[in-house]
């Protein structure tokens, strides 16, 4: 009798501890295999995307130059190129909610790359300026199209528990693009023209694509979902994938909280891309720099920028922010 009850204290002893493992914070999350593949992918995706963005505020001067634009003419192409981004994320994002979240927002997903991709590449073949200014709208549309699904697409391949630090380490491509871009393309530069970047560049986001196709199916995403139940962790969507309504997608903008997140974000965007847009143009012709050093100087600030994404992200599930 004694011995059958030591053996029950045993065992609700290794079940209560078992519990408190898989609720405990980690550093690095236990996560399936697959779903650190995905965060492989949809990092490398939003660093093509961010090093995408800055190729023409970093080659400005020399595109100015090969097509005799003032500073006024220039501002108005980085405008294009902005409009194309809001209307691809608006777009592509009501896209990919009708289609269906989970594996299916991966045929989206590719979707909006391929159109960055082809929009970067026509670039480098262009010769007048209206074809310049229309593929500007092009590719803003496949990266503004591509980064809210990407986004969207992460999370619903890892648990909510740790979707937080998914998200966090998935964001290091915007700081890492403020110092890898500019390096890629001072590169690339030394061997060809502004040309050369444009063609090279998007053509990264091929292998990308082909990870997606691999790794974001049906059968794998199930997979996950498997792994989660069997750790008693908290699955991000459904089983059943549904397509969703505009209504659904528009429902958001009736709270007050994500709107004021809307503001704010689109604010520090705002703010960022007003100063990057014209630096590499600043320190060519006021400071006298030649467009290589001065497209690396652009991009010193993401030497340390990545080191805050991975950082909040752990602060926010040590602090217990863990089912939004």
């Amino acid at each position: 009798m004694s011995d059958s009850l030591n053996e029950q204290l045993k065992e609700a002893g290794n079940a209560s501890g078992q519990q408190t493992n898989t609720t405990t914070p980690r550093w690095l999350p236990r996560a399936h295999s697959l779903s650190w593949a995905m965060l492989v992918i949809t990092t490398l995706a939003i660093l093509m995307n961010s090093i995408d963005r800055i190729i023409l505020p970093t080659l400005l001067p020399a595109i100015m130059k090969d097509f005799n634009l003032s500073e006024v003419q220039a501002g108005w192409i980085n405008s294009l190129s902005f409009f194309g981004t809001l209307s691809g994320a608006v777009l592509f994002g009501l896209l990919s909610d009708y289609i269906g979240s989970g594996y299916r927002r991966s045929y989206s997903w590719c979707l909006a790359v391929l159109v960055e991709i082809i929009s970067g590449v026509a670039t480098a073949f262009c010769k007048s300026l209206g074809a310049f200014q229309a593929l500007r709208v092009f590719m803003g549309m496949g990266t503004g199209g591509s980064e809210p699904i990407n986004v969207a697409l992460l999370g619903e391949w890892w648990q909510k528990e740790n979707r937080g630090f998914a998200i966090g380490v998935h964001h290091t491509g915007f700081p890492l693009r403020q110092f890898i871009g500019p390096i890629l393309i001072a590169a690339i530069l030394m061997f060809g023209d502004w040309r050369h970047a444009f063609l090279f560049i998007p053509l990264i986001g091929l292998i990308i694509v082909v990870l997606q196709l691999i790794i974001g199916t049906k059968k794998n995403h199930q997979r996950v979902f498997n792994w989660i139940d069997e750790h008693k962790l908290t699955r991000p969507i459904e089983a059943k994938p549904q397509k969703s309504s505009l209504k659904n997608s528009f429902s958001c903008l009736k709270n007050r909280n994500c709107l004021i997140a809307i503001a704010l974000v689109f604010g520090f965007i705002w703010a960022e891309m007003g100063i990057a847009n014209f630096l590499t143009l600043q320190l060519t012709r006021e400071v006298g720099l030649d467009l290589s050093t001065a497209a690396i100087i652009s991009g010193a600030s993401g030497i340390t920028g990545w080191i805050g994404q991975i950082v909040w992200a752990v602060f926010r599930i040590n602090a217990g922010v863990r089912h939004l």
